[in-house]
């Protein structure tokens, strides 16, 4: 016979000194498998602060021009320009220096358990070509947890965009003039959302625009299109 939730044995009571503890060990356990990957990543907590990061993100982060760390929260320079691919927003949008609104957006989505907010990707674009991409992913956790549990998996991504990207000849012949230029951009660097943004269109214009590309010049993805297309 099934019991009732109330009458469900409950587990024995916490020290909550113990229980922060343990939280901060299962964070750092985190942040450590990712490092052995040599990724650069940031675990941040229920606030959107920066909890822990890798020392692949440490230097990363020491030599930028880009994005800093001030307060535990992950700030863009003054100087620097962000696009977020927003899933509530439906579209790229562009955001301020702060990022944090993006970041509140997912790691609340960790206890609210939103699907749609779940994940998002930021482009940051600085000086001399340099762009981090940087990929937030919720981490699902009980509503009872508090804020300083581990809420969200922060994947930097450097960049270095090159503006003399050319098309092949015979490449270029294929396509129409808005899609070599998309495909020129592709070959730049830049994600779809900045590509929308950059021409005042939506993400879903662009991405069939891309299928387009990838149809013509029949190849299966972007890899097989950098490597027929490129000059």
């Amino acid at each position: 016979m099934l019991k009732k939730r109330s009458d469900a044995r409950q587990p024995a009571p916490c020290n909550p000194d113990e229980w922060m503890t343990a939280v901060d060990a299962g964070t750092r356990v985190l942040a450590g498998a990712l490092d052995s990957l040599s990724i650069h990543t940031i675990v941040l907590d229920g606030s959107g602060r920066c909890s822990q990061v890798s020392p692949y993100a440490e230097t990363l982060l020491a030599d930028s021009t880009v994005l800093t760390i001030r307060q535990n929260r992950l700030r863009r320079s003054q100087s620097s320009r962000a696009v977020a691919d927003c899933r509530c927003a439906g579209g790229p949008i562009e955001i301020d220096q702060d990022l944090q609104p993006c970041i509140d957006c997912v790691t609340r989505s960790a206890s609210a358990r939103d699907l749609g907010s779940s994940a998002c990707s930021i482009s940051v674009s600085g000086d001399r070509g340099l762009v981090l991409h940087l990929r937030l992913s919720s981490i699902p956790s009980n509503a009872d947890e508090t804020s300083f549990a581990a809420a969200a998996i922060l994947v930097i991504e450097s960049q270095t965009l090159t503006n003399s990207a050319e098309l092949l000849p015979d490449v270029a012949v294929l396509l129409t003039a808005a899609e070599r230029e998309v495909a020129t951009e592709l070959l730049s660097g830049r994600r779809p959302a900045e590509i929308a943004l950059r021409r005042s269109v939506s993400i879903g214009t662009i991405r069939s625009q891309i299928k387009r590309i990838y149809a013509k010049l029949e190849v299966s993805g972007f890899v097989e299109f950098i490597a027929r297309a490129r000059r």
